[in-house]
């Protein structure tokens, strides 16, 4: 969009503030167990805009001051794009996951709640990998793995760990050392162990014998990983796999709204029609990390595939949708429901 043209349509631009309550950290990078975003309602469709201020993100309120003056941020880009695409297709009376197969998922390990009903749950639907967030003390982070790993050792479910670049080089061996054996063997790849270093990267990849996958610092990408992380709903995918062509894809939602959930579970399943095997399994399962709203609820997700909502077309949700507070942009002053 223009300038012009986006001035001109700021007017037809409505706003809902919402709150996520996760009930535990996310990630190592916060202590937030709250996470506020905007649901954008445009062009008869609607996007979400959910930043992350721990990995650079303007703040939610910045995002759409900027929004406001013509100058929307990359984020809010997206989440525009969202709803155009969203909005075609529910003119239309078409659901946007029409004729596509969503790419099964791991299970994200939640820190909220019950360690036992989380394995149950894995183990009898099952669910072909764990993705858990790694810890900023390697042998808290080991002994998570290792537990894991045991409980889940009749059906070998993979393991994936996340650390968000929290280690350095010498913290990841003591985390690897003090993994067990058969833990070892059941891991999948470790994602942003330590801060991207193309050199130490493959140093720790060979000599630990690991797969690693890149997501932060993806741009400055060379070499020392097997696997590229994307969200799609914060980043241009196909931008990510023409740059790295021989690399597995992963794409995973941004642990954001419904709606960025959704859309995310869509764009994932564009990708495995035009790139087949190079998309792995993906981390597109993500809505019981947080309560339960009445857009969750629409979403179902079972065994690692995300079943989505159709009423309305385009992603779904369309009648509890329409039914949330919406006010124009310039009215919006921060408040969420």
């Amino acid at each position: 969009m223009n300038k012009e043209k986006l001035e001109f349509e700021l007017r037809d631009i409505a706003v809902c503030g919402y709150e996520l309550r996760a009930g535990a950290r996310l990630n190592t990078r916060t202590q937030r167990e709250e996470y506020c975003g905007a649901l954008l309602r445009w062009a008869g469709g609607y996007g979400c805009v959910h930043p992350w201020p721990e990995f650079g993100d303007e703040p939610l309120c910045r995002q759409l001051e900027l929004l406001r003056v013509g100058r929307p941020t990359a984020l809010v880009r997206a989440a525009l794009e969202c709803a155009r695409v969203d909005g075609a297709a529910r003119a239309e009376g078409r659901s946007l996951f029409a004729d596509l197969e969503i790419p099964r998922s791991h299970y994200s390990w939640s820190g909220a709640l019950d360690l036992q009903a989380q394995v149950q749950r894995v183990m009898s639907e099952g669910w072909p990998a764990i993705k858990v967030k790694g810890d900023a003390d390697p042998l808290v982070a080991a002994e998570k793995l290792n537990s894991l790993a045991q409980a889940t050792a009749s059906a070998g479910t993979l393991l994936r760990m996340d650390f968000n670049g929290c280690l350095d080089a010498e913290a990841f061996r003591v985390f690897w050392r003090h993994l067990d054996e058969r833990t070892r063997a059941r891991v999948d790849f470790v994602e942003d162990p330590v801060p991207y270093d193309a050199g130490v990267w493959e140093k720790l990849r060979g000599e630990l014998g690991v797969r690693l996958a890149l997501d932060k610092g993806w741009q400055s990408g060379e070499g020392g990983f097997d696997v590229v992380v994307v969200k799609p709903s914060r980043r241009d995918w196909r931008l990510v796999a023409n740059r790295f062509e021989t690399h597995e894809l992963v794409m995973t939602s941004a642990m954001d709204h419904a709606v960025g959930q959704a859309w995310a579970a869509y764009q994932s399943a564009v990708a495995r029609k035009e790139l087949g095997p190079r998309l792995g399994l993906c981390g597109l399962c993500t809505e019981h990390l947080f309560e339960q709203d009445a857009c969750s609820l629409c979403l179902r997700s079972h065994g690692g595939t995300l079943v989505p909502d159709t009423v309305g077309g385009g992603l779904g949700m369309g009648d509890v949708l329409e039914s949330l507070k919406w006010v124009a942009l310039e009215e919006w002053r921060g408040d969420v429901s």
